[in-house]
């Protein structure tokens, strides 16, 4: 009897981290199944073995985007073992930076985002949750209307910075961020300090 060679695969999980990888490189136009199964050295069959085309695997990787972009960075942060709303923020931005694909994917996700409305449905889900996120942890620190302007200001420079030419650099941004959640900081201490003196 003939013996049956399998063909290498490759997980689903990894021909979406690379089209996240390409992605982030070149732009969705450079994202081809040809692209991607040279970069991980298999046959299209393994592709197809995942995908209904490449149809399927934009829809499938707009979700990977929500999820390893989004709800993976706040999984992780509500996992840390405290609940000051400062902390978090600070946790939330080093994670968010740490990973080069992460900072680079952005851009070119809203640049998707500009032509298709698949992309755009998902950056305004994006956008949604992060936000709120952000306004949760900031309502944590000061529960006033300038925690939601700080939230906004946190996102503005997490997003726009990118945006720039030359981009805004990394620590940088972190550092733009941190003097947000400082001065927030600083109103909520003013803020108790008044509600003190006026119950004395």
């Amino acid at each position: 009897m003939m013996e049956v060679i399998a063909m290498p695969t490759a997980s689903k999980e990894r021909w979406l981290d690379e089209g996240l990888t390409l992605l982030a490189e070149s732009g969705v136009k450079a994202v081809t199944i040809d692209a991607l199964s040279e970069r991980l050295g298999l046959s299209k069959g393994s592709f197809y073995h995942h995908f209904k085309g490449m149809a399927g695997y934009h829809a499938a990787l707009l979700d990977h985007f929500e999820q390893r972009e989004t709800q993976a960075f706040i999984d992780l942060v509500e996992s840390l073992p405290v609940h000051d709303g400062a902390v978090k923020l600070r946790a939330l931005i080093d994670a968010s930076v740490a990973d080069e694909v992460s900072v680079a994917v952005e851009p070119r996700m809203r640049i998707w985002a500009s032509h298709d409305e698949a992309a755009r449905s998902c950056i305004a889900r994006v956008d949604a949750k992060r936000l709120d996120y952000l306004r949760r942890q900031c309502r944590a620190i000061a529960d006033t209307d300038r925690a939601d302007e700080t939230a906004r200001l946190i996102y503005l420079v997490g997003v726009g910075s990118m945006h720039l030419v030359p981009p805004i650099p990394v620590p940088d941004q972190v550092r733009m961020c941190d003097m947000l959640i400082s001065d927030l900081e600083a109103a909520a201490g003013r803020a108790a300090r008044r509600a003190e003196g006026g119950a004395s």
